[in-house]
């Protein structure tokens, strides 16, 4: 039973270990609320899909929550990397936002009906996205392992091990962990007990760069392949031919786009850094995100949309919001990445991790202009260092186990039941 947050760049994520168990002969479903704007990306997977609960229009909550100063957008945010920042307020407010966020995604209504379907279909595995913590109440509830998944970098494990580390440093402070409570009252509701498990799974399965990983969060990773998918589409013959110079990719995701209409960063700045530069920019931006752009510069090709893998495949740079899924697609491709990081989930953190690896450089939102966008582009360009590294990065990626190669291992977590 995969069970995951249902936007098309979690579907997308999850799908590959779907593809796996079913290709070795499992019965394999998407389990959870159906996201009406979202329904295509479940149906482009090859996979079963089936709806329970309420449904979950996630572009009308996060248009809310902007209003609310929220543990998503609000002054403490999870993407934070700057240690100065790390006070004992700065990790409480994050951390018990972070398990109201989780609590507000999983209704009471919704486990009772996702407990009841679950008893009656008797899955042997559940696989869950870390944002959708029904998943694991529902796996204890019914006596079965549950791995999770990775789509970014591991932010719920970072600020959960701060957490643990500021209450290890402060022995007086007897008040109980709000995750503990909240996840034993829900277990217990079902007649099962709280364990550790709950948080973060059996063990994690990764299908990101070992550089993303944090050092002391308490999980068992399983690290994998990335596996590239992009929404389906016939591909333009352009994309496939060779250019005549160097093809840059710019692309803020679609996150953004498809929820809040509007970008974190200035599409402007970003096509002015790139016009002057002897490069040819494909820039996947839509009618809405070039509405402020005075005119399109002639090397730059704007579509709404192209498959990224098969697109990178040409490219000697991408410039992005740092989202998981890009890094992932840049990374099989070993293409440098300039990353404008966004402030969501992990894309500053993601980003950091790049520089230091050598793969990558980074202009924070605020630094944006396009001196600075064009000054980093060309670094990438003109220094080898950052393409012979990004070949690295690919080839450590290409020799990490398959989706296919876990499998005989995701039974083994099966069995024990």
């Amino acid at each position: 039973m995969l069970m995951v947050f249902p936007t098309r760049t979690h579907v997308y994520s999850m799908a590959p270990v779907g593809w796996a168990l079913a290709a070795a002969g499992h019965e394999v479903r998407f389990v959870g609320r159906r996201n009406p704007r979202e329904v295509l990306p479940f149906a482009e997977t090859g996979l079963d899909a089936m709806w329970l609960g309420d449904d979950f229009d996630i572009a009308n909550h996060r248009r809310v929550s902007l209003d609310n100063d929220d543990s998503m957008h609000g002054e403490h945010q999870l993407s934070e990397t700057r240690p100065e920042r790390y006070t004992e307020e700065y990790v409480r407010t994050v951390y018990d936002g972070w398990v109201d966020v989780f609590r507000w995604n999983t209704p009471e209504a919704l486990l009772t009906e996702l407990v009841r379907f679950a008893r009656q279909w008797q899955p042997d595995l559940v696989v869950w996205d870390p944002m959708v913590y029904a998943a694991p109440i529902v796996a204890q509830a019914v006596g079965v392992p549950h791995l999770r998944m990775m789509y970014a970098a591991d932010q719920t494990a970072r600020i959960g091990a701060q957490y643990r580390d500021l209450r290890a440093s402060l022995p007086e402070d007897t008040s109980p962990d709000p995750f503990v409570e909240w996840m034993t009252a829900e277990v217990g509701r079902f007649g099962a007990d709280y364990d550790e498990t709950l948080r973060y799974g059996v063990k994690t399965i990764d299908c990101h760069p070992s550089y993303l990983r944090y050092d002391g969060v308490d999980v068992d990773y399983l690290p994998a392949r990335f596996v590239p998918l992009n929404k389906p589409m016939a591909l333009p013959r352009w994309v496939v031919e060779t250019p005549s110079r160097p093809r840059v990719l710019l692309t803020l995701g679609i996150s953004n786009r498809q929820t809040l209409g509007e970008e974190e960063t200035s599409v402007s700045a970003l096509l002015d850094g790139l016009s002057d530069l002897d490069v040819e920019v494909i820039a996947t931006l839509n009618a809405e995100q070039l509405a402020s752009v005075d005119k399109v510069p002639d090397n730059v090709r704007a579509v709404d949309f192209v498959p990224m893998n098969e697109l990178l495949a040409s490219c000697s740079a991408i410039v992005h919001q740092g989202g998981g899924a890009t890094i992932g697609n840049a990374v099989v491709n070993g293409v440098p990445q300039l990353v404008i990081p966004g402030t969501t989930w992990s894309e500053r953190v993601s980003a950091i991790a790049q520089v230091k690896r050598g793969n990558g450089l980074m202009v924070d939102l605020e630094d944006v202009t396009p001196e600075t966008v064009r000054s980093g582009l060309e670094r990438l360009l003109d220094e080898p260092s950052f393409r012979d590294c990004a070949l690295e990065v690919r080839d450590e990626m290409l020799a990490t186990p398959t989706l296919d190669d876990l499998v005989p291992e995701l039974e083994r977590i099966a069995r024990r039941r």
